[in-house]
């Protein structure tokens, strides 16, 4: 039997139960996240989730039926519906419910939220309901739209121009972001490149970087050594997730084993941005 949206309504006899107490003694509690990493965002291609569910109050040996209605949060469109029936071995009862969340291909984070209801085998009427709430993150889920990072300006440190002494330098890398989530945490990275694409082993990261909103600006700053002295270079940048990366002793960058993917969400890779580009003390073939 599918429910819908229409026909889930708390009838009024069964409101006024409720709220008498008939019905209080069965209670339902759970928690909505990611399968893959317990956490409760998603990337734009969705994915699996799971809801964990207590429920307490049960009659022993009787037989229930969980019905699970994943929502979007905004238009309370119903997307998945899962009927979940079990026999109750003891009064207290608990269930992980597995869900489909589809790809978000849109320009906005989507947020999908849960609503439970039980009730006897066989029968329509509802014994419990819970409905989850967007903004409790222990009741919904979100998935990201297309998250985007930018290198917004690359700059000596010093005074704010394209080239640094051959002896080395700073530079400032400006580094823009779109649609990430507000209070989490990301890891920004990046590494200094020639336009061939090469290397230098020059890495600067903030580890653990938690944005205000859902877009603004990092920068990174890269201590550039002596040594390049008449060559260009440039950065490379991407953000990840912060829990599934590590920093190693000398900057660069490591997957911890076993993380699920994606381990990087966004980057910026143009070599061929004149723009973004550092020349280190005099080019080759030019005089001062």
């Amino acid at each position: 039997m599918r429910f819908t949206t229409k026909t889930l309504l708390v009838s009024a006899a069964m409101t006024a139960a409720m709220a008498s107490g008939a019905l209080a003694e069965i209670t339902m509690s759970g928690k909505l996240v990611d399968a893959e990493d317990e956490n409760r965002f998603f990337t734009r291609l969705g994915g699996e989730a799971h809801e964990d569910l207590s429920i307490g109050g049960l009659d022993q040996d009787k037989d229930y039926i969980l019905t699970t209605i994943l929502i979007d949060a905004a238009s309370r469109e119903e997307i998945e519906t899962v009927d979940t029936p079990f026999t109750a071995q003891t009064a207290d009862v608990d269930l992980s419910v597995t869900l489909s969340v589809p790809r978000n291909e849109g320009d906005i984070n989507i947020d999908y939220v849960t609503w439970n209801l039980l009730r006897e085998a066989g029968s329509d009427t509802v014994l419990v309901e819970m409905t989850g709430d967007a903004s409790d993150p222990d009741r919904a889920i979100q998935v990201h739209s297309i998250q985007r990072v930018s290198v917004i300006s690359v700059k000596d440190a010093a005074d704010g121009d394209n080239r640094i002494d051959g002896q080395g330098g700073k530079i400032d890398v400006v580094v823009g972001y779109e649609n990430m989530v507000e209070g989490y945490a990301y890891a920004v990275w990046g590494q200094i490149l020639t336009p061939s694409g090469q290397s230098r082993s020059i890495f600067s990261s903030v580890l653990e970087y938690t944005p205000e909103k859902k877009a603004g600006e990092v920068t990174l700053t890269f201590d550039i050594p002596a040594g390049l002295d008449g060559i260009s270079i440039l950065p490379s940048v991407g953000i990840y997730h912060q829990n599934r990366i590590e920093i190693l002793e000398d900057g660069n960058i490591s997957w911890i084993p076993g993380s699920p993917n994606p381990v990087m969400i966004a980057s910026d890779t143009d070599l061929k941005d004149e723009s973004r580009m550092i020349e280190v003390g005099v080019p080759f073939g030019q005089t001062e």
